[in-house]
C-alpha cells in the first residue's frame, strides 16, 4: 500500500514539475504564438512610421494610409498578426526599433550600409531615386546650379545625405517633416529640397502646384522593412511574407490600386 502511495505522489509530484517546465518555457508577452521572433504586444506587429511621405504613409484622419501601410498590413494578415501603426520622426525609427519599442518600421527607408550596423533589412519590396524641387518659377536649371544654395531636405533621409555630399553642410537646412520642408521652400529659407521622387512628385501633383520636381536624381535606392538585430526570426518571416505577395501578384495589385 505504502509503495503504491509512493508511486502515485510522485506521479503527482512529475506532473507538477511537467507544468511548472511548460509554463517557464511558454513564451510571455513578448514572443508570437510559435515562439520564434518576439514582438512588443503579443499577437500584433507594433509598427512606426513618418506619416508625411504619400503616397507610401500619409494621414487620413486619424488613420495611416499609403501603400507601406497596405503592404505592413498584409504582412501581418499573413503571420496571423493585428498591425498597429503609429506616425514618429523620420531620424528616430530606427533608433525606436533597435531599442525594441517598435517591432518593425515601414517608411521608404532605404537600405544602407550605416543603417545595416543598427537593424536589420527585409528583403526589397521598392526601387527608388532621390529628386530635387524648387519653386515653379526658380531660375535653378539643374542640379549643378546647387552649390552654392541653400538647399534643404528631411533630418536622416539619404535626401540629406546627398545634400551634404553634394552641396555642403554650410547651405544644408535639415527639417523633421516634408511639409515644412517645403513651408520653407515657399517662403525662401531654402531654394530647393532634396527627397524621394515618387514622393516629391506626389506632393507637387496634390497641393504643391506652385512647386516642380527640377530633375530626378538616379541613385537607384531599394526601400526595406526595418527589424531589430535581435528578432532575425520576424525579418526570415517577414521576408518569406514579401516574397509570397510577389510570387501570387499581390504587390502588384497593390501598385496598381495605389497608382505608385
Amino acid at each position: 500500500m505504502k509503495t503504491k502511495l509512493m508511486k502515485i505522489l510522485a506521479l503527482a509530484m512529475g506532473a507538477a514539475l511537467a507544468c511548472f517546465a511548460l509554463s517557464a518555457c511558454g513564451g510571455g508577452s513578448s514572443d508570437n504564438a510559435d515562439g520564434d521572433y518576439k514582438l512588443v504586444k503579443d499577437g500584433t506587429l507594433t509598427v512606426i512610421c513618418s506619416a508625411d511621405f504619400p503616397p507610401f504613409e500619409y494621414m487620413d484622419g486619424d488613420n495611416i494610409k499609403g501603400y507601406d501601410a497596405a503592404i505592413i498590413t498584409e504582412v501581418g494578415k499573413r503571420l496571423g498578426l493585428d498591425v498597429e501603426i503609429s506616425h514618429m520622426a523620420f531620424d528616430s525609427l530606427l533608433t525606436q526599433v533597435a531599442g525594441g519599442s517598435a517591432d518593425v518600421s515601414i517608411s521608404g527607408l532605404t537600405i544602407r550600409d550605416d543603417r545595416l550596423e543598427q537593424v536589420d533589412f527585409s528583403t526589397p519590396y521598392y526601387d527608388s531615386n532621390l529628386a530635387i524641387v524648387t519653386l515653379a518659377e526658380s531660375p535653378i536649371a539643374s542640379k549643378d546650379d546647387l552649390k552654392d544654395k541653400p538647399v534643404g531636405a528631411q533630418s536622416g533621409s539619404s535626401g540629406e545625405d546627398w545634400t551634404k555630399e553634394n552641396v555642403g553642410d554650410k547651405n544644408y537646412t535639415p527639417f523633421q517633416e516634408i511639409t515644412e520642408a517645403l513651408a520653407s521652400l515657399r517662403t525662401g529659407k531654402v531654394e530647393a529640397l532634396v527627397f524621394d521622387a515618387p514622393v516629391a512628385e506626389a506632393y507637387v501633383k496634390n497641393g504643391y502646384s506652385d512647386c516642380k520636381v527640377l530633375e530626378v536624381i538616379p541613385t537607384g535606392e531599394q526601400y526595406g522593412i526595418a527589424v531589430s538585430k535581435e528578432n532575425p526570426a520576424l525579418t526570415e518571416a517577414i521576408n518569406k511574407a514579401l516574397a509570397d505577395m510577389q510570387a501570387d501578384g499581390t504587390m502588384e495589385e497593390l501598385e496598381k490600386e495605389l497608382a505608385i
